[in-house]
Order: C-alpha cells, then structure tokens, then sequence
C-alpha cells in the first residue's frame, strides 16, 4: 500500500496510556453489502389502520419486527403473490441480507511515537485532517452539541476514552424487538467510521474526529459478525430520524435495493437529514444504494496525494470524494489498543459526514440539500478537471465549507 506523504515513520504519539510493540495494522473495510433473500422473511407496508396482527393471522405469519412507516418484517412461508394481491397491501418484498466482509488485515510499518506537541497525540497520522483543511476550519468551528450524527452500523464502543462524553442514546436494532443501546461493537467497522467523524479532541491521548463539538448517535445494525438485513437498516434509518438526528452516516449499501429501504431512505431526505453513504470498494461503476439514491451524498475515496483511490466504486452518481486510504481511527478496545489503518470508502464517507455537521453547525438555516450543494460546491478539483465520475464535484474541502461566506 502507498505510503502517505505526512511521514508515518519518525512519528510519535501516546496511545492512551500503552506503547505499540508492533506494527499498525491496516485492516480493509469494504463496506459494500451483499445482499441475498432471507428464507421465510417478508416486508410489507400495510395501508394506514390495517393491523398488523390481524393480517399476520390471516396468512398465518408472524408480526416479527415493526420498521415504522406502517412497514413491518413478518416471518413465515406465506408467497409473495397471496400477499400483493391483498388490498391492504401496498407492497411486499422479501427480506434480504445485508453483509460486511471479513476486515482483511496488511502489515504496515511500525510507527515511532512521541507525545509532544498535540493535545491529541496521533493527530499527526491523521493526514485527511489537513488535506482537508479541517484543522482551519475549527479555529471557527469544531461542531455543535445539538447536531447530531447517526452511525448506523455495527456499533459504537463506548468504553473507548475517545468517546466519553460524545454519544447520546443510541438503538440497537440487531435484536427483535429493538431495545436501547448500540455502544456494543463486536466487529470494529462501527467504532473506526465513528472516530473519524466525532472522536474526543483535546483530551490527551489518540486521535481527534472531524466534528469533535457534535454528538454521535450509535445505532447498530451489524451483529458481531458483521451480518444485518434491509428490515434492519429500514427500521434503524426511521428509528435515527425520529430521535433527532440531523446528519446519518451509512458507511455500507447493496446493488440490490429494496422498497423498505428505499423508503426509509427518503424519509430520511424528506425530514431534512443530511444522508451521507460510501459508494462501495467494487473498483467498478456498479451502483450501489443507498449511495446512488437521488438526494443522498454518495462519497468516493481519494489517496493523500489527492488521487483516486483505485478500490472505490466510480459512477456519474458520485457526489464527492474524500480520504479512504490509510486512516487511522478508533478500534473497540477489546480487540487491541483501541486503534487501527483501515481503507475503504467506508473510511471515506464519515469525513463527508464530519463535514456536514460541521456545517450544519456554522450554518443552522441551510436545508440537507443545501448541505449537500455547498459540500459540492466548496470541493476542491483534484483528479480531472470539472465533474468527474471518480470525485464527483472534487476532494471535500471542509475549510471552505465552513469558512466561504
């Protein structure tokens, strides 16, 4: 892998209090879904006043989940076409699979570490900090407590130090019903998309997020194992909505959307929530949803040397780039010291999502597509000139997001 030109090695930092033996790993984080029908689940929005469990009596089904906006997961073996000719019925479709792949792990260097000079200590490595400008941006701003950014994924750690005082009440929609909670993460992808976008600042040890003064929402939907349905990611998109999230970050997606999620998705849009998702690491222009729904800021990744990162998915549904390559961020700390390099568009998305929040922040009376437009608008040219499928309108710049009058 190419080595970032903010040199990793001569570098020394603190990490919360234990000294790296060994070298970093760099795990690769896909992020992008596969989705595949699951045996015996069906989704079905009922019309307005049907009940639920009338109609599961009626097939024969069981009410297993209800994912809001009269949508509900029902389980049995009733076929598709029984219940689409029912006229309480708006749609079914089948419940389909939503699955991270393995985090795939790549030696890199070890790093020298020093403390002097940063209140957040690994700050050096964070090279997408200052080809983004965000560092000047927060000499005017670091980020409103009452901006509000959903990760859904597989979880926020909330033991890690970096995250005291960050979250708010979050869900964890992995179990049936969903109950409080998403500060678990067994599998990792959720807590490193976290950091990137809101990890504590000035605290003394590690890393510092984009959007450092704003809240993080968890909401998980990857179990341990990285495994998760559309019914899950419809029901945790609605859930995020109705809890006062001003920015969602979907770090994941499927070629293969369905109806439940699509709808969720402009849910999303229509109640003024900035919805940023990753394109995917197909290295192809396959699209891949919730990225490519209209309205939905769909993210690319780049290198440090401002080029295109040759993992990610392209398209001329790219809204913009950002740093997917070599990103250091937080790692539950159950599984190591509490950081990992990971790629990916995964990686690439939360900096967007930072950025909006950011500017949400310095701006309160811009509307989600205006977010979103002067996200395009500010970025910076940097792999062909103009709109181009690989960066969308350019590179975020999140110093001129928030500084431009």
């Amino acid at each position: 892998m190419q080595q970032p030109r903010f040199a990793w090695l001569g570098l020394a930092v603190a990490l919360a209090g234990c000294q790296v033996a060994g070298p970093i790993r760099a795990p690769q984080a896909d992020g992008r879904a596969v989705a595949n029908a699951i045996t015996g689940e069906t989704l079905v929005r009922l019309k307005p006043g049907v009940s639920p469990d009338a109609f599961a009596a009626r097939y024969g089904l069981r009410a297993a989940q209800r994912i809001g906006l009269g949508m509900y997961l029902f389980t049995g073996s009733t076929p598709l076409t029984e219940l689409r000719a029912d006229s309480r019925v708006l749609w079914a479709e089948p419940n389909r699979s939503l699955t991270l792949p393995a985090i795939q792990e790549t030696r890199l260097p070890a790093l020298t570490l020093h403390p002097e000079g940063s209140e957040d200590p690994l700050m050096p490595a964070q090279y997408g900090l200052t080809i983004t400008g965000t560092d000047r941006a927060w000499k005017v701003q670091k980020g409103d407590p009452n901006v509000i950014v959903a990760v859904i994924d597989s979880g926020i750690d909330a033991s890690h130090p970096e995250f005291d005082g960050q979250l708010v009440p979050g869900w964890d929609v992995t179990v049936k019903p969903a109950v409080p909670g998403g500060t678990h993460d067994g599998y990792g992808h959720g807590t490193h998309v976290a950091g990137i976008i809101g990890a504590r600042a000035d605290n003394g040890i590690g890393i510092a997020g984009v959007a450092p003064g704003c809240k993080l929402m968890p909401v998980r939907i990857f179990d341990d194992f990285g495994h998760s349905s559309e019914g899950t990611s419809a029901a945790a998109v609605i859930w995020a909505v109705d809890h006062g999230a001003k920015v969602i970050n979907a770090s994941w997606g499927s070629s293969l959307p369905g109806q439940a999620a699509m709808d969720a998705y402009q849910y999303a849009l229509d109640h003024d929530v900035v919805f940023v998702s990753a394109v995917g690491n197909s290295g192809t222009n396959d699209q891949n949803f919730p990225a490519a729904m209209p309205g939905i800021i769909a993210v690319s990744g780049t290198t440090d040397m401002d080029t295109w990162a040759s993992f990610s998915t392209w398209g001329d549904w790219v809204s913009v780039a950002a740093p997917g390559e070599g990103i250091l961020s937080t790692f539950p700390m159950a599984k190591g010291n509490g950081y990992r390099i990971m790629r990916g568009t995964s990686m690439a998305s939360p900096f967007v999502a930072g950025a909006a929040a950011l500017v949400r922040s310095q701006f309160p009376n811009l509307k989600q597509a205006e977010v979103k437009a002067r996200l395009e608008a500010t970025a910076k040219d940097v792999i062909q000139p103009g709109r181009d499928p690989y960066s969308g309108a350019g590179r975020v710049d999140i110093a001129r997001a928030v500084l431009d009058p």
